[in-house]
């Protein structure tokens, strides 16, 4: 009877037919996503109702607000409040430099113009923040961060004090970019911002470089050729007479025998934006 069943065409195509849709039904079941796929119709925003005078009142003098109020009378411009000046009192709100004898070492003249600078950060403008006060107490001294979670953390905390717009920031970038393993074009634009009272913090770093010798972050070149170029009038012979000897140091030092490659060749790339 079997064999019989076997030489029936139609019997064995039936068969097939089943066993096909057994192995369909089986295979769409176990490729069902895990998720369901979510489809979001977007949804245009209803327009905002314009603001129309009541019946009866056009005909009197009167204006109407966009939020649809209604008042008597003609409309009454106001100014934008006044920006209160946020430098701290007595501070210095544009840059004022002292005389300098023309006698005068010049190096020793631009160490005087450094000094200024750091003691009048507020004087190319910015915001003193209390805010800001906080977050340097917090980010200073910079440290390694001690796991992802406080890596995040600092992260975050310095892009706040960047928009803080506080001179005093930029010590706590450059340090974060020098010893806290923390960099980004963030801090280079914040540096940048900040401007002139950003080199008195950023050049010590190029200096304990050239006496000390080993490596020397790129963060300090870059951001003072940045600086140096931008800023080339106040900074004067800051650029002239410290910057600028310090990077021919490393430069000459053709041979990597006390700096740490690649310092030679971004002291040289420093070197030729400020026109050397």
């Amino acid at each position: 009877m079997l064999k019989n069943l076997l030489s029936n065409r139609i019997f064995i195509g039936i068969l097939v037919l089943l066993i096909c849709g057994v192995a369909s039904v089986y295979f769409l079941r176990t490729d069902l996503p895990e998720e369901p796929i979510k489809i979001y119709t977007p949804v245009e925003p209803m327009p905002k109702p314009k603001a129309e005078a009541p019946i009866g009142e056009t005909e009197r003098g009167g204006h109407v607000h966009e939020d649809g109020t209604w008042h008597e009378g003609a409309h009454e411009a106001h100014a934008p409040p006044a920006v209160p000046n946020t430098a701290p009192s007595g501070a210095a709100t544009t840059p004022d430099f002292p005389s300098v004898d023309p006698n005068e070492d010049p190096v020793e003249a631009a160490y005087k113009r450094l000094e200024y600078i750091k003691n009048n950060p507020y004087a190319w403008g910015g915001v003193h923040s209390e805010r800001a006060t906080q977050l340097i107490a917090e980010l200073m001294p910079p440290t390694l961060p001690r796991d992802e979670g406080h890596g995040e953390e600092v992260i975050f905390q310095i892009l706040e004090l960047i928009e803080q717009n506080d001179p005093r920031a930029a010590e706590v970038l450059i340090g974060h970019m020098c010893e806290g393993g923390t960099v980004g074009q963030p801090m280079d634009d914040g540096l940048d911002a900040i401007g002139p009272p950003a080199v008195p913090y950023i050049l010590p770093y190029l200096e304990r470089g050239v006496a000390e010798g080993g490596r020397i972050r790129a963060a300090v070149f870059y951001s003072l050729g940045r600086l140096g170029a931008l800023y080339r009038d106040d900074l004067g012979g800051i650029v002239d007479h410290i910057i600028i000897p310090k990077l021919a140091v490393i430069a000459a030092d053709e041979d990597a025998e006390f700096y740490r490659y690649p310092a030679q060749r971004r002291a040289n790339e420093v070197l030729t934006q400020l026109g050397q």
